[in-house]
């Protein structure tokens, strides 16, 4: 890796632990924190467990097998997995900046898309913030990894036994053992396929993503029949027309919240006046945001580059599972939008930088574009702050408390002290 690479990595995670470090005191509150930790218990009696699926575990074996290290290192001491999860931010920001590279070939834009999404504009930092979000940190890895190796190796030639390609191979694999994101990153290629088909001089169904696409078929046929693997549906079904208005409905809703993030009732009750007032304007502000996001990507495919209009298609794909398959009808849930996010901060840092360099002869007024940026970092400070505050009240309720008690109950060998679960040798 270039010397310079090196410093802007050790620049983002110092970045991660800068704006993520409030995080690093709060404790387990949600409840797949501890289902995590019940299942690395589980994994202490054989590393088979690893490949549990049944209620309420899920198939993502390397995920557990990365929780179970750290629950080797630290039990129950949350700040551990804190600290893990902000280095793990930071070393995904510093992806984002590669992969931003690697296709638009502009370090400031790619400098500013991958500070953007350290500061979590998009997504608002409830999966750093959340101990088991660390299934969000690890595919958003895998899947980046994925992608700046496939980019790579399709711009220089795209040869089948090529190192980029081997190792795209690779994390392409490793993904399918964690949270199923297989078939967003296939459409992700085939958008890059047709946007980038003058450049790579390939088709857009050529032999590498053919290989990708039976690999992935492949995995879920082994995943169903060996590991009794099955995807997450809806929970009810509305019938197909509702269905289909609910999926379309989310669809918008998603990048809506990225634009518009304040949706939350507690948060609003301790803000101030101000917040409380936009919220009661919320409903016109989201049905104005949502024309404007429409307009914006119809704007984009037919006048934007050919980046452009890829990091348009890889919001609206990465965004598309969880738009069918993640009802009951309207739900919306943040976290999802960390990986759906790289696209959005791509687009906000490529309008700043190009907006700024139209108007460089002005001597201050070239810096008015960067007020874009510069606004949804200081929105995902308020929001993280308001979030911290939250997760220590919850994290010491008695909700979290019931928890605690139901593994103490189930594993012999834990205990309640002082509030805290603690490991008997």
């Amino acid at each position: 890796m270039p010397f310079q690479n090196i410093l802007i990595l050790i620049v983002f995670v110092g970045l991660s632990f800068l704006f993520f470090g409030l995080a690093v005191n709060n404790g387990f509150w949600f409840g797949d924190d501890f289902i995590y930790i019940e299942h690395s218990l589980g994994m202490m009696d054989g590393p088979l467990a690893a490949f549990d699926s049944a209620a309420p575990f899920k198939f993502q074996p390397l995920v557990y097998a990365i929780h179970y290290i750290l629950f080797k290192w630290f039990y129950f001491s949350p700040s551990g997995y804190f600290i893990f999860n902000i280095l793990l931010h930071g070393f995904n920001s510093f992806l984002v900046y590669l992969l931003v590279h690697t296709l638009l070939r502009d370090r400031h834009v790619a400098l500013l898309s991958g500070a953007l999404f350290v500061f979590t504009v998009g997504s608002y930092g409830k999966s750093i913030m959340i101990a088991s979000g660390l299934e969000d940190l690890v595919i958003t890895s895998l899947t980046l990894l994925t992608m700046i190796f496939y980019f790579r190796n399709a711009l220089s030639g795209g040869r089948f036994f090529s190192g980029s390609f081997l190792l795209a191979l690779l994390f392409f694999l490793a993904s399918m053992f964690t949270r199923s994101t297989s078939f967003s990153i296939l459409g992700a290629f085939l958008a890059f396929n047709y946007f980038y088909r003058n450049e790579t001089e390939k088709r857009v169904f050529n032999l590498n993503f053919a290989v990708l696409v039976i690999l992935a078929i492949a995995a879920l046929i082994i995943k169903a029949k060996v590991f009794n693997y099955t995807p997450q549906l809806y929970t009810r079904n509305p019938g197909p027309a509702l269905f289909v208005y609910y999926a379309a409905k989310n669809l918008i809703n998603y990048p809506v919240r990225m634009i518009f993030p304040i949706h939350t009732t507690h948060l609003v009750a301790e803000a101030g006046a101000a917040v409380k007032f936009i919220y009661q304007l919320a409903t016109g502000i989201r049905i104005l945001i949502a024309l404007t996001v429409i307009s914006y990507s119809l704007f984009g495919f037919i006048f934007g580059n050919r980046t452009i209009r890829f990091f348009i298609a890889w919001t609206y794909i990465m965004v598309l599972p969880f738009a069918f398959f993640q009802f009951p009808y309207d739900w919306i849930n943040m976290r999802h939008l960390y990986l759906v996010s790289v696209g959005f901060v791509m687009i906000i840092s490529a309008g700043g930088v190009y907006c700024s360099r139209l108007i460089a002869h002005h001597k201050w007024r070239r810096f008015v574009p960067l007020m874009v940026p510069l606004f949804f970092i200081l929105l995902s400070r308020f929001i993280v702050a308001q979030l911290d505050r939250s997760y220590e009240i919850k994290s010491a309720s008695p909700a979290t408390l019931s928890y605690k008690e139901g593994i103490a109950e189930k594993y012999p060998n834990v205990i309640i002290e002082d509030g805290d679960l603690e490991l008997i040798p």
